[in-house]
């Protein structure tokens, strides 16, 4: 760790400096190429967390669609009877 890096962090505990902080800190010290990674990192971040929000809302709606009392009466077979007649075109 550099000395002015360190200097830093031990004001951060001080001033109570926030994370973005010290991320905006130590990215301003890498050379261009570093912080187009870093930034291509962060957004990757941002996309997972947003996949992960967006499969969290398909779950609770599969919930509650399981729980409607319709999808409740509908067995394998019916299925399997609807998907036949499906194909047989009727």
């Amino acid at each position: 760790m550099n000395l002015p890096l360190a200097i830093f962090l031990l004001s951060a505990k001080i001033y109570s400096v926030s994370t973005i902080d010290l991320i905006y800190e130590k990215a301003k010290t890498l050379p261009g190429k570093l912080q187009s990674e870093a930034l291509g990192f962060v957004e990757y971040l941002d996309r997972r967390r947003a996949a992960q929000a967006e499969a969290g809302e398909w779950q609770r709606l599969s919930r509650a669609t399981q729980a409607m009392p319709a999808a409740q009466r509908i067995t394998d077979a019916d299925i399997a009877a609807e998907i036949a007649a499906y194909r047989a075109g009727k």
